[in-house]
């Protein structure tokens, strides 16, 4: 019976099991102000948008009361999808000129320029607003502009780039520019040179080093800039509503713009805001599945 009796008894707790759970609760009240602040601050106004998104027009601010609705995606899904190509189609292009141009440009920072401090410093001046680069490329391009008699000897009417694809794509791209060739700088960075001498050592071309080395070991740079740039080619409106045509100004922020500031179609607009996100959500999806998680290896 004594022996039963001990067996039944309660084990007392193990220390080493007292000293888990305390660390356990220390590290979850440590997250508890930074769990509330993104819930208030994040997750909470992201609920917002998207009741707002399910009103009709302006009657969320009415004094008798909301009207909810879900025409508002139905309206998108019907009149405003060629609004949602558009913008996907100027990100696109945007992405693809920025790596195109900013693979080289960061290999040459990286590899070849000493003082490439100051380079990255001077790359942030775009950065201070893409209405600034939208009107410098405006008075460049107007008859009278810096590069109307560069393209006169060329045979080209600047007028003729002013309102074009080209030029919203080209604005579009030097914004971006930066973020392109810092997140791609940056994986360079951690690349060995030695790498290259190896593969140079075993009878590898150029063009096979770049492809075989130096590509897979900046997946996760080029992966992050294109993301990047991406993600603020898709809110843009500035280019497209100074350098583009109606074709180009059909772009899916300046047509929320319109619709919810105008037109105070608030519901309608914080809809094209959703939609927008989704993009947003969709693309770094399946960026990350396609890349086998790039970002974090």
């Amino acid at each position: 019976m004594t022996t039963q009796a001990a067996l039944l008894a309660p084990r007392p707790a193990s220390p080493l099991g007292s000293r888990r759970r305390r660390r356990r609760l220390r590290a979850l009240l440590l997250l508890l102000p930074g769990i509330a602040l993104v819930a208030a601050f994040l997750y909470w106004p992201l609920a917002f948008v998207v009741q707002l998104s399910l009103t009709e027009a302006d009657s969320f601010l009415s004094p008798t009361g909301a009207v909810a609705t879900t025409a508002n995606y139905g309206a998108l899904a019907d009149r405003y999808l060629p609004n949602v190509l558009v913008t996907l189609q100027l990100a696109t292009l945007a992405s693809i000129v920025d790596l195109v141009f900013g693979f080289p440009f960061a290999y040459i920072l990286v590899r070849r320029v000493r003082y490439r401090n100051i380079v990255r410093a001077l790359m942030v001046f775009p950065m201070f607003g893409a209405l600034y680069v939208a009107f410098g490329m405006r008075f460049m391009l107007l008859p009278g502009g810096i590069l109307a008699p560069v393209l006169g000897l060329l045979g080209i009417q600047s007028t003729s780039l002013l309102y074009s694809l080209p030029s919203v794509v080209f604005a579009m791209a030097i914004f971006s520019f930066p973020f392109m060739v810092m997140s791609i700088s940056t994986a360079l960075a951690n690349v060995d040179p030695t790498l290259e001498e190896a593969a140079a050592c075993l009878g590898a071309r150029s063009d096979q080093t770049f492809r075989r080395v130096i590509i897979p070991l900046c997946r996760s740079g080029i992966v992050a800039g294109c993301l990047m740039v991406f993600g603020w080619s898709i809110g843009t409106f500035a280019e497209p509503l100074l350098l583009g045509t109606p074709a180009e100004q059909r772009s899916l922020a300046w047509t929320l713009y319109q619709r919810g500031v105008v037109q105070t179609d608030y519901g309608l607009a914080t809809a094209m805001g959703v939609a927008l996100m989704a993009i947003a959500f969709a693309v770094t999806y399946l960026s990350l599945r396609f890349s086998r998680g790039a970002l974090v290896d």
